[in-house]
């Protein structure tokens, strides 16, 4: 959608409800009509990582709190609230592509939370709705693209033209269309998601931005942030709800396993793979999983012959619904073969409280420590920043952890370098 010239709308609600219940709460939203006008910078720089900015009496007796996490891939932050277009009393942020021409994804990442006005505590509300609306593109080489973290659930409009992509974090990504719809309209159904949280007074990270093609114009988006409840026509809930994704390799074979936790109209997953990270394929099809209560596990075994000569793997799940649409999970990394000069050594093993992993690495990077349980389900993580050469790091507080057998997984720059056997006593 178009609002001057190059820039576009995009809604985001919060509302708020009255019921303890999960299931009725989202049920029985009902929003305030939200007022967002005369933002205050109340700390940092104007458009700079750091910044916040107040939104006061945003409804009466709570204010909000706007606070610019970061700024990714080039992305700049024109104005926290632009009212010259849209509607005056939305919150209405303009976030600028990249100035460089070519392929990348930049972004504006943003916390929101409420505040009581008086006191300055947390302000919760029993539920509220975040709806971004008309996410597309600007007919040329630009596609729009939101996401939010950690909703309850997520809604669509079933004629919905907006790829969804589940990235790590629990954030759930909406890309729109390169085509451009025109004007701010709430009822253009196809191009709007709907994110709903209960009992919290924050949104700890929405993201605002662009994938740019390899010829764009560089240019401003409009996003109209209404915060009053929208009913979305014709929609319908995200089917899955994950809890887990993971992936363990064992002599150039790959076993994979996810769990859910929640499934509405899910029909079956399909398993996709890449060699490049781009160009993915179908390798197999989960119809279903096995039942742990609100929980399924579910697990498919690559074993190809055309592993054996390859060094890293890329794997994504594709969740088609009984509509036929399709969701897509964020993509893991899986190295098969040893990472030359990275070796890890876990002990003691077996364990009651504490693990030491000692690895070396060869590079800086993050590393990321999980421990697996047998059914797939990640119990334990832990991040570290990791220097190159001999690095050590420590996983404490395990006593909880039930008696068994579980799989150490030492994760640097987002590849999976090493997993290994543990036995918990």
């Amino acid at each position: 959608m178009k609002t001057n010239s190059t820039l576009k709308c995009i809604l985001f609600t919060l509302i708020t409800i009255f019921s303890l219940s999960f299931t009725a709460v989202n049920a029985q939203c009902v929003a305030p009509a939200m007022v967002w006008k005369n933002a205050v910078l109340t700390s940092g720089t104007a458009g700079q990582p750091g910044a916040a900015y107040k939104f006061p009496s945003v409804t009466p007796g709570v204010d909000a709190m706007v606070y610019l996490q970061s700024l990714v891939g080039g992305a700049t932050l024109t104005s926290i609230d632009d009212n010259t277009y849209g509607y005056s009393a939305a919150w209405q942020p303009v976030v600028k592509t990249p100035a460089v021409i070519g392929i990348s994804t930049s972004y504006a990442s943003f916390r929101i939370e409420f505040k009581d006005s008086a006191t300055g505590a947390n302000h919760t509300f029993p539920c509220f709705q975040l709806s971004f609306i008309d996410v597309d593109g600007d007919n040329v080489g630009v596609q729009e693209f939101v996401a939010a973290k950690n909703a309850d659930s997520v809604t669509v409009s079933n004629t919905t033209l907006l790829g969804l992509t589940w990235l790590s974090g629990n954030l759930v990504q909406a890309t729109g269309p390169i085509l451009n719809f025109t004007g701010i309209d709430t009822s253009a159904w196809n191009t709007n998601i709907n994110y709903r949280y209960s009992n919290t007074d924050k949104v700890l990270e929405v993201r605002i931005g662009s994938i740019t093609a390899l010829a764009f114009t560089p240019q401003d988006r409009f996003t109209s942030a209404f915060f009053q409840q929208i009913t979305m026509g014709s929609s319908s809930l995200l089917p899955v709800k994950y809890a887990s994704f993971d992936a363990v390799a064992n002599d150039n074979k790959v076993t994979l396993k996810w769990i859910t936790e929640d499934e509405v109209n899910n029909d079956h997953f399909e398993v996709e793979r890449s060699f490049d990270g781009v160009n993915f394929t179908t390798i197999g099809l989960v119809l279903d999983g096995f039942a742990n209560g609100n929980r399924k596990t579910y697990m498919f075994k690559d074993n190809a012959a055309e592993l054996q000569t390859k060094t890293v793997v890329y794997y994504r799940l594709k969740q088609i619904d009984n509509n036929g649409k399709a969701v897509y999970t964020n993509k893991l990394v899986v190295r098969l073969q040893a990472k030359a000069g990275v070796t890890m050594q876990v002990s003691p093993n077996p364990f009651v409280q504490d693990l030491n992993m000692q690895f070396t690495a060869t590079a800086n990077g993050t590393a990321h420590i999980n421990i697996i349980s047998i059914t797939g389900q990640k119990m334990v993580t832990k991040q570290a920043s990791v220097s190159k050469g001999l690095n050590t790091l420590q996983v404490n507080g395990l006593t909880n952890l039930a008696p068994g057998m579980y799989t150490v997984q030492l994760i640097i720059d987002g590849v999976i370098i090493s997993n290994q056997k543990i036995i918990k006593n």
